[in-house]
């Protein structure tokens, strides 16, 4: 089944995503995680002063445009309430799955905004922590 340009660009964007973290000391240990009514795109760990290692999932929102809509944080505010309930959701699975006490364990969640006008050019990312309650 292909993919629609819209796919295709969501998945060069997590590419990119995964890439910066990468590059950041993040370990990639899972992409596309999904649920029945939840995915996460990027599962991390990393070392987060000052709570030592962290498992991080993280969302990414690719936008493509003529710079506007990065000035106006399209792709932050993308990731709306209904959008981190799912992430959450994803979240839990994952760690019952893999034996991950959320009490104890650092947890954080995470989003990256990857804009780009074409792809010959470095895409602009603005990486943020979410702060759930």
């Amino acid at each position: 089944m292909s993919q629609t340009a819209k796919q295709t660009l969501g998945a060069w964007g997590e590419e990119q995503a995964a890439l910066f973290l990468s590059r950041q000391g993040y370990e990639i240990i899972e992409k596309n995680y999904r649920i029945r009514g939840g995915e996460v795109d990027l599962i991390v760990w990393h070392k987060q002063v000052p709570f030592g290692r962290t498992l991080a999932f993280v969302e990414v929102k690719t936008r493509q445009g003529n710079g506007a809509n990065q000035e106006e944080g399209e792709a932050e505010r993308a990731t709306h309430q209904s959008k981190l309930t799912r992430l959450q959701r994803a979240a839990k699975m994952y760690c019952l799955e893999h034996d991950i006490d959320m009490s104890s364990q650092p947890i954080q969640f995470e989003q990256m905004s990857i804009y780009v006008n074409d792809r010959l050019t470095s895409p602009v990312i603005r990486h943020y922590t979410i702060p759930i309650e």
